[in-house]
Protein backbone atom coordinates (compact mmCIF):
# COMPACT_ATOMS: atom_id res chain seq x y z
CA UNK A 1 0.00 0.00 0.00
CA UNK A 2 2.76 2.35 1.06
CA UNK A 3 4.44 1.92 -2.58
CA UNK A 4 0.59 3.08 -4.19
CA UNK A 5 0.62 6.02 -2.20
CA UNK A 6 4.32 7.39 -3.16
CA UNK A 7 3.47 6.80 -6.65
CA UNK A 8 0.71 8.78 -6.43
CA UNK A 9 1.71 11.45 -4.95
CA UNK A 10 4.77 11.60 -7.16
CA UNK A 11 2.37 11.85 -9.68
CA UNK A 12 0.36 14.21 -8.30
CA UNK A 13 3.26 16.63 -7.70
CA UNK A 14 4.80 16.07 -11.21
CA UNK A 15 1.47 16.46 -12.45
CA UNK A 16 1.02 19.88 -10.55
CA UNK A 17 4.54 20.98 -11.39
CA UNK A 18 3.66 20.69 -15.33
CA UNK A 19 0.25 22.33 -15.34
CA UNK A 20 1.70 25.07 -13.44
CA UNK A 21 4.80 25.20 -16.32
CA UNK A 22 2.21 24.80 -18.65
CA UNK A 23 0.01 27.28 -17.70
CA UNK A 24 2.75 30.03 -17.80
CA UNK A 25 3.87 29.16 -20.80
CA UNK A 26 0.76 29.91 -22.88
CA UNK A 27 -0.40 32.32 -21.04
CA UNK A 28 2.70 34.13 -19.86
CA UNK A 29 4.20 36.13 -22.82
CA UNK A 30 1.41 36.84 -25.39
CA UNK A 31 2.07 38.71 -28.34
CA UNK A 32 -0.75 41.33 -29.11
CA UNK A 33 -1.22 44.01 -32.21
CA UNK A 34 -0.41 46.65 -29.13
CA UNK A 35 2.49 45.08 -28.40
CA UNK A 36 3.74 45.32 -32.19
CA UNK A 37 2.26 48.65 -33.18
CA UNK A 38 4.42 49.81 -29.66
CA UNK A 39 7.66 48.39 -30.90
CA UNK A 40 6.90 49.58 -34.84
CA UNK A 41 6.20 53.63 -33.54
CA UNK A 42 9.63 53.26 -31.45
CA UNK A 43 11.52 52.19 -34.34
CA UNK A 44 10.05 54.60 -36.69
CA UNK A 45 11.21 57.17 -34.23
CA UNK A 46 14.68 56.19 -34.22
CA UNK A 47 14.78 56.12 -37.72
CA UNK A 48 14.35 59.72 -38.01
CA UNK A 49 15.40 61.05 -34.77
CA UNK A 50 17.29 64.22 -35.24
CA UNK A 51 15.67 65.33 -39.01
CA UNK A 52 13.50 67.67 -40.25
CA UNK A 53 10.32 67.19 -41.76
CA UNK A 54 11.51 68.49 -45.26
CA UNK A 55 13.98 65.87 -44.75
CA UNK A 56 11.84 62.87 -43.89
CA UNK A 57 9.29 63.63 -46.29
CA UNK A 58 12.06 63.77 -49.02
CA UNK A 59 13.49 60.47 -47.66
CA UNK A 60 9.90 59.38 -48.05
CA UNK A 61 9.80 60.39 -51.56
CA UNK A 62 12.90 58.91 -52.58
CA UNK A 63 12.21 55.29 -51.00
CA UNK A 64 8.94 55.19 -52.74
CA UNK A 65 9.40 55.76 -56.47
CA UNK A 66 12.04 53.39 -58.24
CA UNK A 67 15.13 55.06 -59.44
CA UNK A 68 17.44 55.39 -62.79
CA UNK A 69 20.77 56.90 -63.60
CA UNK A 70 20.46 59.86 -65.60
CA UNK A 71 23.70 61.76 -66.59
CA UNK A 72 24.81 61.04 -63.08
CA UNK A 73 21.93 62.07 -60.98
CA UNK A 74 19.27 59.34 -59.82
CA UNK A 75 16.08 59.97 -60.78
CA UNK A 76 12.50 59.17 -59.64
CA UNK A 77 11.50 57.05 -63.52
CA UNK A 78 8.22 55.17 -64.07
CA UNK A 79 7.52 53.26 -66.99
CA UNK A 80 3.60 53.23 -67.71
CA UNK A 81 0.78 53.54 -70.50
CA UNK A 82 -0.89 56.72 -70.21
CA UNK A 83 -3.47 58.77 -72.33
CA UNK A 84 -4.54 62.35 -72.58
CA UNK A 85 -7.42 62.83 -70.13
CA UNK A 86 -7.72 66.45 -70.01
CA UNK A 87 -5.52 69.34 -71.45
CA UNK A 88 -5.84 72.85 -72.54
CA UNK A 89 -2.43 73.06 -74.48
CA UNK A 90 -1.44 69.20 -75.78
CA UNK A 91 -2.90 67.31 -77.95
CA UNK A 92 -1.27 64.18 -76.71
CA UNK A 93 1.17 63.06 -74.02
CA UNK A 94 4.75 62.67 -75.07
CA UNK A 95 7.45 60.35 -74.08
CA UNK A 96 7.98 61.87 -70.53
CA UNK A 97 5.33 63.23 -68.18
CA UNK A 98 6.69 65.00 -64.85
CA UNK A 99 3.53 63.70 -62.42
CA UNK A 100 2.65 65.53 -59.49
CA UNK A 101 -0.49 63.43 -58.12
CA UNK A 102 -2.55 60.99 -58.93
CA UNK A 103 -6.21 60.56 -57.96
CA UNK A 104 -9.40 57.91 -58.59
CA UNK A 105 -11.66 60.59 -58.78
CA UNK A 106 -11.60 63.25 -61.79
CA UNK A 107 -12.92 65.48 -59.53
CA UNK A 108 -10.30 65.54 -57.37
CA UNK A 109 -7.22 65.46 -60.48
CA UNK A 110 -9.32 68.61 -62.20
CA UNK A 111 -8.74 70.58 -58.87
CA UNK A 112 -5.22 69.84 -58.61
CA UNK A 113 -4.67 70.41 -62.15
CA UNK A 114 -6.13 73.80 -62.43
CA UNK A 115 -3.94 74.75 -59.16
CA UNK A 116 -1.13 73.74 -61.39
CA UNK A 117 -2.00 75.83 -64.40
CA UNK A 118 -2.31 78.98 -62.01
CA UNK A 119 0.75 78.29 -60.60
CA UNK A 120 2.73 78.58 -63.59
CA UNK A 121 2.45 75.53 -65.49
CA UNK A 122 0.24 76.51 -68.21
CA UNK A 123 1.16 72.97 -70.31
CA UNK A 124 -0.09 70.91 -67.10
CA UNK A 125 -2.14 67.97 -68.32
CA UNK A 126 -4.28 65.02 -66.71
CA UNK A 127 -3.59 61.76 -68.16
CA UNK A 128 -5.09 58.31 -67.07
CA UNK A 129 -4.23 54.79 -67.26
CA UNK A 130 -6.21 51.49 -68.15
CA UNK A 131 -7.83 51.66 -64.04
CA UNK A 132 -8.81 55.15 -64.31
CA UNK A 133 -6.14 56.34 -61.90
CA UNK A 134 -5.80 60.22 -63.07
CA UNK A 135 -2.21 61.80 -62.99
CA UNK A 136 -1.77 65.34 -63.04
CA UNK A 137 1.58 66.27 -64.73
CA UNK A 138 3.17 69.41 -64.62
CA UNK A 139 4.69 68.81 -68.19
CA UNK A 140 4.68 66.25 -71.33
CA UNK A 141 8.11 66.43 -73.12
CA UNK A 142 9.85 64.07 -75.73
CA UNK A 143 13.16 65.40 -73.57
CA UNK A 144 14.25 63.33 -70.64
CA UNK A 145 16.17 66.61 -69.99
CA UNK A 146 13.71 68.99 -70.11
CA UNK A 147 11.75 66.52 -68.14
CA UNK A 148 14.63 65.99 -65.34
CA UNK A 149 15.10 70.16 -65.09
CA UNK A 150 11.18 70.45 -64.50
CA UNK A 151 11.57 67.72 -61.92
CA UNK A 152 14.33 69.42 -59.95
CA UNK A 153 12.34 72.26 -60.31
CA UNK A 154 9.18 71.14 -58.73
CA UNK A 155 11.30 69.73 -55.91
CA UNK A 156 12.72 72.94 -55.13
CA UNK A 157 8.89 75.11 -55.54
CA UNK A 158 5.80 73.59 -56.58
CA UNK A 159 2.83 75.40 -56.32
CA UNK A 160 0.54 72.42 -55.41
CA UNK A 161 1.37 70.05 -52.35
CA UNK A 162 4.06 66.97 -53.01
CA UNK A 163 3.77 64.06 -51.13
CA UNK A 164 5.08 60.64 -51.32
CA UNK A 165 6.52 59.20 -54.19
CA UNK A 166 5.90 62.87 -56.18
CA UNK A 167 7.28 64.23 -58.38
CA UNK A 168 8.39 61.30 -60.45
CA UNK A 169 8.41 60.79 -64.21
CA UNK A 170 6.43 58.38 -66.33
CA UNK A 171 8.27 57.47 -69.65
CA UNK A 172 5.45 56.33 -71.79
CA UNK A 173 6.56 53.60 -74.11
Amino acid sequence: MKVNVKMTMKKLVYGGVALAFAATTLTGCKTTEENYRSAYEIAKAKKTEGLTEGEIAGMAREEAAPKSVYKGDSIPLKGMYVKLAESANVTAPLTYNVVVASFKQRFNARSVYNRLREGGYPDALILADRDETYFIAAQTTASLDSAVATLHALEKESPVALRAPFPYIIRKP
